[in-house]
């Protein structure tokens, strides 16, 4: 005898209760948008904050998913807003996942009370540095208490993301890759717009007016951001997307889902190309070279497969003559794309030739020899960014740092780089550890070679760029280190357990 469901039997006279809600919403937005621009910002963004806290209460993992879809789009949505707004340096946007992620810390310490912070090899050591970000909120240096507040967005916020790392599930964390390399695909695809047709005048608006965004120029060339707060954030995005995507290749056993996964990394890598950005170049490079390491059967394997890789860059530096400085520069405003490539050509054949790299050098010289050690506990964790320029008018001038680490240095001191590093390094061995002692056969196994190969990317990009501080990088970064954390300990115990047994 078959089963039949039955639908509840609902009464037509209950539906209209059904768009209450919906009415409800459209006469507060038009009413929004008649009070004014500011109203109606006021009123999106509140809409906004109620759709990212709302999968919270469905899940840790759900609610943190949210995030990750709003972050990569938190650029392109944050200048969309100039279409009915004038411009302002101080944008409320950038509230809503602090805001969020505050709600979703406190659903994890009602769950598992104060012993996450010391629930795993990595938690105490992150801890550690999340205690000296908290302080350094307070440091007089930086101006004022907004600054201290600001700043801790950047780098406080994303650090938490460390804590639910701990109690996601390896199936979770294949699907952050997976939704990355999606993610990846379709914003690239609006910064290939960019570049071909141009930026849509509410963009062009911003350009205008923002006065802290002076890499955007590539010569007579603005670069494309794509969806993305920077070209730096689209760039790494990317990168990231593009390791994910190969190592998700490598652990397929059907050939057409192993070119499905090739063909998005292929294509991932010519979207870095058009960022512009040759640390995110450099950081793919080792990320690359790291996976097709891990994942080979034996060494000779491993040799064989990066030998592989490497061959046709070697003969394109060969072959090909590298432009010149004057070419890239001398470019109409029309040949965007061509610029792009080319300064990302030359960056990548003749790194330590190129002026930025030297002008890099002899910033970070300064600032090792004059700034840290003039300010040894640092000068709050608003010091040399964003938030210090726009609320302490009478804050020094740094030197652009570009450096996620050397930022340690400037916001928390020797305490906080030496930290930092620690954190960093350590992580990276624990990724090594955990990668190698997993077994092919196990449904995690690529995962774990994936995010090794992140990891050690991250470093690169520590040393060559502001990781930690971009909006859709860092939380992932934090949540990666985490997950490695918790991964440690579990494989502690199956060898304790080993050992009791035997």
């Amino acid at each position: 005898m078959s089963a039949v469901i039955q639908r509840p039997n609902v009464s037509r006279r209950y539906l209209p209760l059904w768009l209450i809600p919906v009415q409800a919403l459209s006469v507060l937005t038009v009413s929004a948008a008649a009070f004014g621009g500011q109203v109606l910002r006021g009123w999106l963004l509140a809409g906004a904050t109620w759709l990212l806290a709302l999968p919270l209460l469905v899940s840790l993992e759900a609610g943190l998913i949210a995030m990750m879809l709003f972050e990569p789009l938190r650029g392109l949505l944050r200048r969309a807003q100039y279409l009915f707004i004038e411009y302002s340096s101080h944008d409320p946007i950038h509230v809503l996942t602090p805001v969020i992620t505050i709600m979703a810390v406190i659903a994890l310490l009602k769950s598992h009370g104060l012993g996450i912070v010391r629930a795993t090899p990595m938690a105490g050591w992150v801890s550690a540095l999340a205690a000296l970000y908290f302080v350094e909120i307070f440091n007089p240096l930086q101006g004022g208490l907004l600054v201290g507040l600001s700043g801790a967005m950047f780098w406080l916020a994303p650090l938490v993301w460390f804590y639910f790392g701990q109690f996601v599930t390896s199936d979770f964390i294949t699907k952050v890759l997976k939704l990355m390399v999606a993610l990846g695909l379709i914003t690239s695809l609006y910064g290939v717009y960019q570049l071909v047709i141009g930026y849509p005048e509410f963009e062009l608006y911003w350009i205008r007016n923002t006065e802290f965004y002076t890499s955007i120029a590539l010569g007579h060339v603005e670069r494309a951001l794509a969806t993305f707060s920077s070209a730096e954030e689209w760039g790494r995005y990317t990168q990231f997307a593009a390791i994910a995507a190969f190592g998700l290749a490598l652990g397929q056993k059907r050939l057409t889902a192993r070119l499905g996964w090739l063909v998005a990394g292929l294509g991932l890598i010519g979207c870095v190309a058009l960022t512009g950005q040759r640390a995110a170049a450099f950081g793919l490079g080792f990320g690359l070279i790291v996976l097709f390491m891990f994942t080979a059967v034996s060494i000779r394997r491993g040799i064989l497969r990066v030998t592989m890789f490497l061959l046709p860059f070697v003969v394109f530096a060969m072959l090909v003559k590298p432009p010149q400085a004057e070419e890239v520069w001398s470019n109409d405003e029309t040949q965007t794309v061509s610029t792009v490539l080319s300064h990302t050509q030359r960056g990548m054949l003749k790194p330590a030739e190129e002026a930025s790299f030297q002008e890099r050098m002899t910033n970070w010289a300064f600032l090792l020899t004059e700034v840290i050690p003039y300010r040894p506990l640092g000068g709050g964790i608003g010091a040399g960014s964003l938030s210090e320029w726009r609320f302490n008018n009478g804050a020094d001038e740094l030197p652009p740092v570009d450096s996620s680490i050397l930022m340690n240095g400037i916001t928390c001191g020797i305490p906080g780089i030496l930290l930092f590093v620690w954190i960093l390094f350590r992580s990276t061995l624990l990724s090594v550890r955990v990668a190698r002692r997993t077994e092919r056969n196990r449904g995690d196994w690529i995962t774990k070679q994936i995010v090794l190969a992140l990891m050690v990317a991250t470093v690169v990009n520590s040393v060559f760029g502001l990781t930690f501080t971009l909006y859709s990088i860092a939380p992932l970064v934090w949540l990666f280190m985490g997950w490695v954390s918790a991964e440690t300990l579990k494989l502690r115990r199956e060898e304790e357990r080993e050992v009791f047994t035997i």
